[in-house]
């Protein structure tokens, strides 16, 4: 079809549309330099760069670089195209401004070495030099907005309790998105990274971490209250910076060991060491120059992991959200960018994870049933069923019941039935694993939050106790938080409805956007980073992947395939058990007449024979 756009260019100059004096429309395909159609002498170097993305594309094995690839040959097909990185003389400008953004990829924590570089000088009399540096500028533009993206790790091949997968990209989104900056391929492409602030504030954290920009000076210790062991007070994390130490869980806390290290460097500084912080202590320490110390391979590979984790999540949270970040065991509920709620959670232990993925939460149960997940069932249930110990439901608050009927356990033949298609339900009560609210938000993990009756356990620093739902400290305060922005419900609404003995259901006129988060590591405004355990390891699976690690290898080592094959086997042996009798085989016709007919009943064609009908009977008369 290029004629039909030469048709429609020559018809625009004959009508005058085309004359210096009006504007140039812009190409947004293109878009580079508006309105150039490609000359006479450019269509030999078209040619030789459509033949080399070609080429690739042919050999190329990878799906996505190939899609990529066939995309470029499109856009140098275009009746307008013209190459972009190249001229007769050599590189273009824009081509020395991608080819060295290009080169320092490891200041957003990309690695340059992913990239098809040319070699310089680039030969302007060679046809094939040219269109190779070409396509090569091109291909690495296009690939590096793929990595900003986060397709450098599908999440999902890593472990099944991982949902993130990169972000949609096109080839000619690479190039909109650098005529949209002005035609600056620098702009362009850094604009295919996170806009969340914490992307950029934990992206200067990694750089000064590895020593690539200067630490920013530590602000002064101001005078303050006293803070003995086993206290927390806001000065500690500052403590912790200026003694070179990392900020971690727990960072206000003045534990023992933090203790000794201050006394120690107190000693050291010629001073009488106290047992406590107070003023004097913190003189001491505003003396105190950090020790200027490069990260080690494993921190450095920690930023990296995380900021590869922001590339996958979306880039608009919501005005109004909640924010679970596992690792943290803490949710949020965060309106507008700034956090209106905190709270202490409990998430699954790491044989059954608490996946990581979004979704939206559409309503709340107060006084929640629950039904009895399969694998309780299996393991905890039916082995006193088939002991004949039918009491155990009782004991647990829980009913068999085929819609409003309870059935009786004793009444069931557990030899033949299989547990897995029987409802036990256990209803709302003190008892009730749910608690008295249920906030649900339907995925395919089936996994909710929930209130318990465990409180004890949100006194642990480490809380990974449940099967892969979270548990929330305070779930009346959070229902009325969400109910409060999301249905206009006060605190009296909400301890009103708890009254209610009966389940029921509200329904959220919208949803509500829920993020499970996986970050270890979160940078603060003031420069300080808080880092979290790996409890799933979810870390060392992304940094082996960015490594070039065999990604079959590393979800072959997956947790939740252990999960899934033991639930297949138990599964399989139930099958075993309950396998239906067959069904006894219908009796052939002539089994009512004893043995089957004999050979000489059927004719030569197979076909049986009938019988000769009888002679007619002769009256008295007719019989001489």
């Amino acid at each position: 079809m290029r004629w039909v756009g030469c048709a429609v260019a020559a018809i625009v100059v004959a009508m005058g549309w085309g004359n210096s004096g009006s504007a140039a429309p812009a190409t947004a395909t293109i878009g580079l330099v508006a309105g150039v159609d490609a000359s006479a002498d450019q269509q030999p170097v078209l040619a030789e760069i459509i033949a080399e993305v070609d080429r690739r594309m042919q050999a190329e094995p990878d799906p996505v670089e190939k899609a990529f690839l066939s995309q470029l040959s499109g856009h140098y097909r275009e009746f307008d195209a013209a190459p972009h990185w190249t001229s007769a003389t050599g590189l273009t400008p824009a081509g020395q401004n991608l080819f060295e953004e290009l080169s320092k990829a490891d200041q957003y924590g990309l690695d340059p070495n992913q990239f098809q570089l040319p070699a310089l000088p680039v030969s302007a009399a060679s046809l094939a030099a040219r269109a190779t540096a070409e396509v090569d500028l091109s291909v690495s533009a296009v690939r590096y907005a793929w990595h900003a993206r986060g397709g450098r790790v599908d999440g999902r091949q890593l472990s099944r309790w991982i949902d993130a997968s990169p972000q949609t990209l096109y080839a000619g989104d690479v190039f909109r998105a650098i005529a949209a900056k002005g035609g600056d391929p620098v702009s362009g492409l850094r604009s295919f990274h996170p806009t969340q602030p914490q992307f950029e504030r934990l992206r200067q954290a990694y750089l000064a971490a590895r020593g690539d920009v200067a630490a920013q000076p530590l602000p002064l210790l101001a005078p303050g209250t006293r803070i003995d062991p086993g206290q927390r007070h806001p000065d500690v994390p500052l403590i912790r910076q200026r003694l070179g130490l990392e900020v971690s869980d727990d960072a206000d806390l003045l534990d023992r060991t933090l203790m000794r290290r201050i006394r120690s460097h107190v000693d050291n500084a010629g001073y009488e060491s106290k047992r406590y912080v107070d003023d004097g202590v913190r003189e001491i320490l505003n003396r105190t120059t950090p020790p200027s110390r490069v990260a080690n391979r494993a921190t450095l590979d920690k930023y990296l992991v995380n900021l590869e984790r922001w590339r996958t999540m979306p880039d608009n949270m919501g005005q109004l959200y909640i924010w679970n970040n596992l690792p943290e065991f803490q949710t949020r509920v965060v309106k507008g960018g700034e956090v209106i709620h905190q709270e202490r959670i409990i998430i699954g232990k790491p044989n059954t994870q608490t996946p990581v993925f979004s979704d939206e939460m559409n309503h709340v149960i107060f006084q929640p049933e629950w039904g009895v997940p399969e694998s309780i069932k299996l393991r905890q249930i039916l082995p006193h069923m088939r002991g004949g110990d039918f009491g155990v439901l009782a004991r647990r608050g829980m009913q068999i019941r085929d819609g409003k009927r309870v059935i009786n356990p004793a009444r069931i033949k557990w030899s033949k039935v299989d547990i897995r298609n029987i409802p036990i339900i256990q209803g709302a009560g003190p008892g009730n694993p749910l608690g008295r609210l249920k906030f649900m938000f339907p995925n395919h993990h089936d996994v909710y939050m929930h209130d318990t009756n465990d409180k004890h356990l949100f006194n642990s620093s480490e809380r990974t106790f449940s099967h892969g739902c979270i548990r929330v400290r305070n779930p009346d305060r959070f229902a009325e938080v969400i109910l409060g922005e999301m249905e206009g419900w006060s605190s009296e609404d909400v301890a009103r409805q708890l009254k209610v003995k009966a389940s029921t259901r509200i329904d959220l006129k919208a949803h509500l956007p829920v993020h499970n988060t996986y970050l270890t590591m979160w940078a603060n405004p003031d420069g300080t980073v808080v880092q979290f355990k790996d409890i799933y390891s979810h870390d060392k699976r992304y940094a082996d992947a960015l490594s070039g690690k065999s990604i079959k290898l590393i979800a072959s080592r997956d947790p939740a395939l252990v999960l899934k094959k033991q639930n297949d086997e138990l599964r399989k042996g139930l099958a075993a058990i309950y396998k239906p009798k067959p069904k006894p085989k219908p009796k052939p016709a002539f089994a009512a007449f004893g043995a089957p007919p004999q050979p000489w009943f059927k004719s030569s064609l197979g076909k049986p024979i009938k019988p000769a009908a009888p002679p007619p009977r002769l009256l008295y008369f007719q019989q001489w």
